[in-house]
């Protein structure tokens, strides 16, 4: 076994996802040899180590630098890690290894043993920094920069520097977002589900609730059979729905604008809103080969953010959409959580195994199959009258989003197989991970998911959680696991702490807003800059250290600053009133009478 192989195997125990991401990488640098005989690398003309003694050249670079107690490091370039190597030799705690190229990982992993730098030592490669400064906050870690790593890779740790500025500023800083939920459709929970997460992180949020307008938008469908006539009223429809979100956020100012997948918002109305000098920003939540509409809109966006990548990105790229980034799904932990199953429901919503989704045409062919198992499906557009109607739940009505985290509670088995329009069972090339798959596990329930491409970068697969590639494969599944119920318990915990930790709606929330102010920093501080100065401008007419300019001191972060919202919190308190607090409610007083006389 040469050196490389050695290393894949000891990664694949200690990060799967990233021995998965360096396997499908083809070598593109190779290590030299020093004077000395060691290997050493050279990246555009840059070498990385010493050509003559790397050792004794790391040994010079780390000189100084000192462990700080209870702090993780950050290596900012890893190169062949003869630096990484002396690190390690004085810190106790974890290291983590930032390197921008899978090629210097390669040619590190072809080279130098693994094992030295294991367990303690985490290789964040080639990953986008919003991601990672998401997973992890830099602020207060002690940060060893590579110099020839950041000279050949200047732009990304530039990127990564910056990126850790905006975290900063935006978990300080509330913004003002606008979401537009779509009219109906599956994209319509995720919709709320942002609204949510974005005021967990803080945020001011309104939403422009299309759904409202579902039943007039259906209606429209029965006015006339014929197709020209039915497109005019569309289009015409869409324009009205368009002026309702473009006067929405003319009355509410947002920093950002984040329309999810089908969104009623125009070409035109995103062109008028340009007018306001904020990111207009698109979370496409669909399968781009199902719904090929974003061939029109998408380019009309600042920012794309799509649930795939790979032929997906060509495509953008062939229209020139010029900013798009991977962002999948997730679950809202406090929609998606574990419950405890009352004894009055226990009859309907346990099971051995079940399944909660739509009729799609995979799942009605392949579920014949698993008739022999005790299973409950929940859903719309199922056949009560066919085979699989005996199975049917609650006669086939649409569930709630609380009813589905009774039924993910409730089975032994979740059955999560992802939609398909043609694939008579498991698409065997399918790149999009749906939302279910966040939220079961979010429930710490235990689920058999098809196999994804991209599930193996989000989740340990047979740790967190367990996949099938075929029907055959399924029904094993189901057998071995009914039978064991210790490992469906322990997977199913493995994999609600994942989520946890790396796949809530407020990380997803957080990295859009990264990867939108990476390129709108200054614009962003200027703009709410511009806001402040009203109770800034009070308190410096009042006098900073005046009684009264201390009183507006604890309203320099407020959301909305009135004199109605003083008046709340003054309604608020406790005690006898302040002189302050008297002059306030005087001056409210006044303004009233003005406002009646």
């Amino acid at each position: 076994m040469n050196i490389y192989d050695k290393n894949i195997a000891l990664l694949r125990n200690h990060d799967p996802a990233l021995a998965r991401r360096a396997e499908q990488t083809l070598p593109a640098i190779y290590a030299l040899s020093a004077k000395n005989g060691l290997p050493t690398l050279k990246v555009q003309s840059v070498y990385l180590h010493s050509a003559y003694d790397p050792e004794s050249e790391a040994k010079k670079l780390v000189a100084g630098f000192a462990e700080r107690a209870g702090i993780p490091t950050v290596v900012c370039g890893l190169g062949l890690g003869y630096h990484l190597a002396e690190i390690l030799k004085f810190t106790t705690e974890d290291i983590f290894v930032v390197e921008p190229l899978m090629s210097v990982f390669h040619a590190f992993l072809s080279s130098i043993d693994l094992q030295p730098f294991l367990p303690r030592t985490h290789f964040l490669v080639s990953e986008p920094v919003p991601k990672i400064l998401t997973r992890y906050s830099f602020d207060s870690w002690n940060v060893f920069v590579h110099k020839p790593s950041a000279q050949i890779s200047r732009k990304y740790f530039t990127e990564l520097e910056k990126g850790g500025d905006v975290a900063d500023y935006l978990a300080t800083h509330p913004l003002k977002a606008l979401v537009v939920n779509p009219i109906y459709g599956g994209s319509l929970p995720t919709a709320r589900f942002c609204a949510k997460a974005l005021e967990n992180l803080g945020h001011e949020v309104e939403s422009v609730q299309c759904e409202d307008f579902a039943d007039s938008f259906f209606a429209l469908d029965k006015v006339t059979r014929n197709k020209q006539n039915k497109d005019i009223i569309s289009a015409l429809f869409m324009n009205f729905m368009s002026e309702i979100i473009v006067a929405k956020a003319a009355e509410f100012q947002p920093d950002l604008i984040l329309a999810l997948a089908q969104a009623p918002l125009t070409k035109e109305a995103i062109a008028r809103l340009r007018v306001m000098k904020i990111p207009i920003a698109f979370w496409f939540v669909e399968d781009f080969r199902t719904l090929t509409y974003w061939k029109d809109i998408a380019p009309a966006y600042d920012y794309l953010f799509t649930i795939q990548k790979g032929v997906f990105f060509d495509e953008l790229e062939s229209i020139k959409v010029p900013n798009y980034y991977y962002l999948p799904q997730a679950c809202l932990p406090s929609q998606h959580k574990p419950v405890v199953i009352e004894d009055d429901e226990k009859g309907k919503y346990e099971s051995d195994f079940s399944f909660m989704g739509a009729a799609y045409y995979n799942r009605v062919q392949s579920f014949p199959q698993l008739i022999d198992f005790k299973l409950k499906i929940w859903g719309t557009g199922w056949d009560p009258g066919s085979i699989i109607g005996p199975h049917l739940q609650n006669e086939g009505d649409r569930v709630s989003s609380d009813e589905c985290v009774k039924i993910f509670n409730g089975a032994k088995i979740n059955l999560n197989l992802h939609s398909s329009t043609f694939h008579e069972s498991v698409n065997p090339h399918g790149d999009f991970i749906n939302p279910r798959t966040f939220e079961i596990a979010a429930c710490s329930a235990f689920q058999l998911v098809d196999a994804r491409e991209e599930l193996y970068d989000l989740f340990n697969v047979g740790e967190e959680i367990v996949d099938f590639k075929s029907m055959d494969d399924l029904k094993g599944k189901i057998s071995y696991y009914l039978e064991h119920e210790d490992e469906r318990v322990k997977i199913a915990a493995k994999g609600y702490a994942r989520v946890l930790r790396e796949h809530t709606m407020e990380h997803r929330m957080k990295e859009m807003l990264i990867r939108v102010y990476l390129d709108n920093f200054e614009d962003l501080k200027k703009r709410l800059d511009n806001r402040k100065p009203k109770i800034a401008h009070l308190i410096e007419q009042a006098g900073a250290d005046t009684e009264l300019g201390r009183y507006l001191a604890q309203f320099e972060n407020a959301k909305d600053f009135t004199i109605k919202s003083v008046v709340k919190h003054i309604e608020k308190g406790e005690g006898a009133l302040t002189k302050n607090e008297l002059l306030l409610l005087m001056l409210d007083e006044v303004v009233k009478e003005g406002a009646n006389s």
